[in-house]
C-alpha cells in the first residue's frame, strides 16, 4: 500500500512528492500537520500569497502547536482539487487502480460514475477504503427501456469482453433495469435499492416519439423509459434520499427532466444531433431554463464528448457546437448551475474545461469556479470542499502557472494534496495491486 513520508521540511513541492515516492514511514494523517509555505491561494476572484496549515485534514490560517512537516509549494498556485460529475470510471475492481491514477494525474478528486455494473458496488468501495485516491458516487444500474441506449451499450461492451466474468444475461438488474410500466417499477424497485446506489440514474430518450419508437427495433439504442414514469420514479427516489440523474438527448426531454423534478440533467441536448436533424429540436426552452433555474437543477456540460463521437465529421461538429454555445448562453442567463463533467473515458474533467473555453462563452475565472468550486458541491453538497479557506477540507492541487490568465494552467499541477496529506509526484507511481471482483459471475 501506499506509504506516506515523514518529512521535517521540502525545499519544495517536488521534492517532497519525489521523498513520497521513495517510500517511507506510514502514519495516519491525523498524526500529520503541515505548513504549506511560498504558495499563492485561490480565493474565488484571485491568488492571495500567503501560508496555510493543514491539521486532522483541515485548512487553517493559524500555525498550529506543532507541525510535522513544512512543504515550500515555490509560488504555485493553489486551487481546490477538481471534480467531474459524468463519467463511467472507475468501471470495475480490476481497472479500479489505473482508474484511479487518471484522475489524480489531472487533479480530479471527486467523481459522479454515471452508470456502472452494480456488482462491482462493494468491491469498488472496498478497493478505495484501501489506498488513498478518488471519492466516487456510484449510480450503478441505469433504469432505462428495452430498446435504451443502455441495453445498447452494456451488451456491446459485455460481449467484446470489457469486464471479467459478466454476461450479456446478467445485465437486466446490473447494468441496467428495464422498466416498462408503473406495475414493472414498483416490482422492481426494492432490488434496485437493493443495490445500494448513492443516487439514480435514468435514460429519457426521445421522448417526444415515445410512442412511435418504443417497439420498433429500427430505434433500438435510441428510446428511453416511458416519459409518463418519470415523475413517478424521481418521487420514489427522493422518498428514498436519493438524488436523480437524468440521460437525456433532446429539447424535449430536458423539459420532461425539469417537469419531472429530477436533480440533475447529466447532459446538453444535442452531443449528437444527427446531421439531417432540426436544430430547434436539441434546442433548450427559455421557460425549461428558467423552471430549472427555480429549482435548483444542475445540468452536466459533457461538451467534449462531441469531438469524439462526430468522427472527424467538421460539418456535424460545428453544427453541434453552435447549438452548444446557444444551449449553455442560456442556461448561464438563467441562473442554472453547470456542473463540468466529460462523458469521456480517456479524458476528464479538465479537458472538457478547456473544450469549454473554446466555446467563448465563459471567462476563465468562471471556468475555474465550475471545475474547482460549483462541480465538487454538487457532487458531495455538504462537504466542506471546493474552496482552499479556513475550515476546508484540505484537499487541493497546485499549478505551476496562473489559469486566470491562462487556463491551459489546469494542466500544470506540480503538487497535489489529498485529505491533508500530499501525494506521490506520479499518481501512476503508486503501488496498486489489482481487486479480485467477487460475485459478478
Amino acid at each position: 500500500m501506499f506509504r506516506w513520508m515523514m518529512v521535517a521540511a521540502c525545499a519544495s513541492a517536488a521534492a517532497c512528492a519525489s521523498a513520497l515516492d521513495g517510500g517511507g514511514v506510514e502514519s495516519s494523517l491525523e498524526s500529520h500537520s503541515y505548513a504549506f509555505t511560498n504558495g499563492r491561494w485561490y480565493d474565488g476572484s484571485e491568488f492571495e500569497p500567503k501560508t496555510m496549515y493543514s491539521v486532522g485534514g483541515a485548512l487553517q490560517s493559524a500555525r498550529p502547536s506543532r507541525v510535522d512537516a513544512t512543504v515550500n509549494l515555490d509560488g504555485g498556485y493553489v486551487v481546490p482539487a477538481f471534480a467531474d460529475a459524468h463519467s463511467h470510471r472507475p468501471a470495475a475492481p480490476e481497472f479500479f487502480a489505473d482508474d484511479t491514477a487518471h484522475f489524480l494525474e489531472a487533479g480530479v478528486f471527486y467523481v459522479m460514475n454515471q452508470g456502472s455494473l452494480a456488482v462491482h458496488h462493494d468491491d469498488l468501495a472496498r478497493a478505495a477504503s484501501s489506498r488513498p485516491g478518488v471519492d466516487v458516487l456510484y449510480a450503478n444500474a441505469q433504469l432505462a427501456s428495452a430498446q435504451s441506449h443502455s441495453v445498447d451499450l452494456w451488451t456491446r461492451l459485455v460481449e467484446r469482453g470489457a469486464f471479467q466474468g459478466v454476461s450479456a444475461g446478467d445485465l437486466d438488474g446490473n447494468g441496467y433495469v428495464v422498466i416498462e410500466s408503473s406495475a414493472d417499477f414498483a416490482e422492481k424497485w426494492p432490488g434496485v435499492l437493493a443495490t445500494r446506489p448513492d443516487y439514480i440514474k435514468v435514460m429519457i430518450e426521445y421522448s417526444e416519439e415515445h410512442d412511435v419508437r418504443k417497439n420498433d427495433p429500427a430505434f433500438f439504442g435510441r428510446s428511453g423509459l416511458d416519459p409518463i414514469l418519470i415523475p413517478e420514479i424521481v418521487a420514489k427516489a427522493h422518498e428514498a434520499g436519493l438524488r436523480v440523474s437524468a440521460h437525456i438527448e433532446t429539447g424535449a426531454d430536458f423539459h420532461e427532466a425539469v417537469e419531472a423534478g429530477v436533480d440533475i440533467i447529466a447532459h446538453l441536448p444535442g452531443y449528437d444531433m444527427p446531421e439531417e436533424a432540426d436544430a430547434d429540436s436539441y434546442r433548450i426552452d427559455r421557460d425549461d431554463a428558467a423552471r430549472a433555474a427555480e429549482l435548483g437543477l444542475v445540468v452536466v456540460t459533457t461538451t467534449i464528448l462531441s469531438v469524439g463521437i462526430s468522427d472527424e465529421n467538421e460539418a456535424k461538429l460545428a453544427r453541434i457546437r453552435d447549438n452548444q454555445i446557444r444551449n449553455l448562453s442560456l442556461l448561464n442567463e438563467a441562473g442554472v448551475t453547470l456542473a463540468i463533467g466529460s462523458d469521456s473515458y480517456n479524458q476528464t474533467a479538465v479537458d472538457e474545461t478547456l473544450y469549454l473555453s473554446e466555446l467563448g462563452v465563459f471567462d476563465n475565472a468562471t471556468l475555474i469556479d465550475m471545475l474547482s468550486a460549483t462541480t465538487p458541491r454538487v457532487i458531495f453538497p455538504n462537504r466542506a470542499i471546493g474552496r482552499v479557506d479556513e475550515g476546508a477540507e484540505a484537499s487541493f492541487v497546485v499549478l505551476a502557472d496562473n489559469p486566470l490568465k491562462n487556463i491551459a494552467a489546469l494542466k500544470t499541477i506540480s503538487f497535489r494534496v489529498k485529505d491533508g496529506t500530499p501525494l506521490a509526484a506520479s499518481p501512476r507511481s503508486m503501488d496498486r495491486e489489482p481487486v479480485a471482483p467477487q460475485g459478478a459471475d
